[in-house]
């Protein structure tokens, strides 16, 4: 019985040990990401393309599959430009409505 416990608080201890080596990487990489955009001259924030990314998994995950298949050479038959047109009409309709959300909220909690 005392054995279990003792490998309880042991385990215990290595999970919280790992989360804070976690959460301390995350940040390494938050701070390092921050420098790469500002050095770039790009305004934005990090923790909004975090923030983003937490929010929207499956839109992030297809603009960066297709960045990926353009620069992969997918535009190089027209199966590819077939495919990226259609792509191309939902994404542009999915980024309209969330802008004018943005524009929307902002104008709300300017006024």
């Amino acid at each position: 019985m005392e054995n279990d416990k003792r490998t309880h608080q042991h385990q215990e201890s290595r999970a919280s040990f790992a989360a804070e080596v976690a959460h301390q990487a995350e940040d390494r990489l938050e701070d390092t990401t921050q420098a790469y955009l500002d050095r770039a001259g790009v305004g934005v924030d990090s923790r909004q393309i975090v923030s983003l990314i937490r929010d929207q998994p499956l839109k992030c995950a297809g603009a960066v599959a297709a960045a990926g298949f353009v620069v992969g050479g997918g535009l190089s038959g027209a199966l590819g430009l077939a495919v990226l047109g259609f792509v191309a009409r939902t994404a542009v309709r999915a980024t309209l409505y969330d802008l004018l959300s943005v524009v929307r909220n902002q104008r709300t909690t300017a006024a």
